[in-house]
């Protein structure tokens, strides 16, 4: 691809009306926000919403835009946000539940990102074929009505395919024809799918990854008149430095590891300590995907392109360096409230890990008890029973290994032009190391997540001393009252023994 006769990447933008689902994600708000920021020229962003919990389409989107990952569009121009255009719509019905006036608006649209999914691995079969396969096929559906379409984004994830150890940039041989998985998701009672999932999914780890494999197919196919492509990310960890450092706005990954085990709750997890963690950072997704639909709108693919945005192998972290970074970094920067010195280990051995987990049920009793006595909520066993499904569920990838081929990912930054470099370059890895990496990640965390304000942490940092002696204490009364223990059973059998051969000798 000749990037020189080819429009910088803000240029391209410029006048576009984009259509997104997923909008209010993790990587959806943060792709918004880059667009809005790098190419602020772009004409409208359409967003698939809908109402929840009682709270309107209008008012969600006032939500969103008042979100703290805005603060920086709030103060180069608000009028931007104005761009964002709500469409009341639902991810799992037919045509994404958008009304013929709403399908209408979207007649211009040239750039579809496709991110809409739900990330739960225990989602009834069911719900997740209709939520991350049968959306994809309603995407595609509208799609084909747009004459101006350039690039239409799919997100997966490069966990889709988990049965193959070596993970390439293609799509792969289906698992089940996905025409029929929708058609039983939408007729066959949903308790009856439940039963039949485990050999339907071809033993799949979970109905996530069938899911989302299932999409590809439908892409793959629709790839032969529209212009798709795949874009798979790894694990989406916080960001490195926008749209704030550190932001992050759910407990996945390497946050969900530090709220863990900085509480002091989570004291052991299960995993095997050998196998690698591969995580990119929001803004290196965010980037590069910004990149792979500026060279699908210009330079148009013959067939599917697949991207799986997976850091290089020397980049990955080992399960037990991440897990000991973790607890580290909860010494400099500690929650506001812990129940005790964090700490931890990595265990594979599942029994051992129950007989611990167990353990921890007892102190868990106690500190809701403590808060239900000061009347505050208690949280300490939902907190562990949290962790212990959470675990379950990951099981499977906290056990294996992959490696990830990414050619294509990293072709993407020799294809940009050098005036787009500052802005969508994404090799961040040569500019942070994975200690400070961590650390601005818990800040984030604490900022963003638990809205624990930075004037809490000299305090926080008190209380962690406060604890670390209670815990140190108690440690050296433990092991001289067992070092006082033995010795008084020992010279209280070597008495006795002697006592017994004075009688003899008598």
């Amino acid at each position: 691809m000749n990037s020189k006769v080819l429009p910088v990447i803000s240029e391209f933008f410029r006048d576009r009306e984009i259509f997104i689902t997923g909008g209010t994600g993790f990587l959806g708000k943060a792709l918004i926000e880059k667009i809005l920021y790098s190419c602020p020229d772009v004409k409208k962003i359409y967003l698939l919403l809908r109402s929840k919990r009682g709270v309107s389409v209008s008012d969600r989107l006032a939500q969103l835009k008042s979100s703290e990952i805005f603060s920086r569009i709030r103060q180069k121009d608000e009028v931007l946000l104005e761009k964002l255009v709500p469409l009341e719509g639902n991810s799992m019905s037919l045509k994404l539940g958008l009304s013929d006036h709403d399908l209408k608006q979207l007649e211009n649209v040239s750039v579809i990102i496709h991110s809409a999914a739900s990330v739960r691995f225990d989602d009834p079969l069911p719900k997740a074929i209709l939520m991350n396969t049968g959306s994809a096929r309603e995407v595609c559906l509208i799609a084909e009505n747009l004459k101006n379409l350039k690039a239409l984004a799919h997100i997966s994830t490069t966990y889709c395919n988990p049965k193959y150890s070596v993970i390439e940039e293609k799509v792969y041989p289906p698992l089940a024809d996905w025409r029929q998985a929708i058609k039983l998701a939408e007729n066959l009672d949903p308790d009856v799918l439940d039963i039949l999932a485990p050999k339907y999914m071809n033993f799949q780890p979970n109905t996530y990854t069938f899911t989302k494999s299932l999409a590809e197919q439908i892409m793959k196919e629709y790839s032969r008149k529209l212009p798709i492509f795949i874009f798979r990310p790894s694990i989406v960890a916080p960001s490195v430095k926008e749209p704030l450092v550190g932001w992050v706005d759910n407990f996945n990954g390497i946050t969900g590891m530090l709220a863990a085990a900085g509480s002091g709750l989570i004291r052991i997890s299960y995993a095997s300590a050998k196998v690698h963690c591969n995580f990119q950072p929001l803004d290196v997704v965010t980037r590069s995907l910004i990149i792979a639909i500026w060279k699908q709108g210009c330079s148009p693919s013959l067939d599917v392109v697949v991207y799986n945005c997976a850091c290089n192998q020397a980049k990955e972290v080992g399960g037990q360096e991440i897990y000991e970074l973790c607890v580290k970094t909860s010494s400099k920067v500690p929650l506001d409230e812990i129940v005790w010195m964090p700490n931890g280990r990595i265990t594979s051995c599942y029994y051992f890990y129950k007989i611990y987990l167990l353990l921890h049920v007892i102190p868990g009793m106690i500190v809701d008890t403590i808060l239900k006595a000061f009347k505050k909520k208690p949280m300490a066993l939902d907190v562990m029973r949290k962790f212990h499904f959470a675990s379950s569920s990951l099981s499977y990838f906290m056990f294996n290994d992959w490696y990830f081929v990414n050619d294509n990912f990293f072709d993407l930054m020799n294809d940009i032009k050098t005036e787009d470099m500052e802005e969508f370059s994404f090799d961040f890895y040569e500019i942070v190391s994975m200690e400070d990496y961590v650390y601005e990640s818990a800040i984030g965390g604490r900022r963003y997540l638990l809205n624990q304000p930075d004037e809490n942490l000299p305090r926080a940092r008190q209380n962690y001393k406060r604890f670390w002696y209670l815990d140190f204490s108690l440690k050296v009364i433990f092991w001289i009252g067992f070092l006082y223990y033995v010795i008084t059973r020992y010279n209280l059998f070597c008495f006795n023994g002697n006592a017994s051969l004075l009688e003899k000798i008598k």
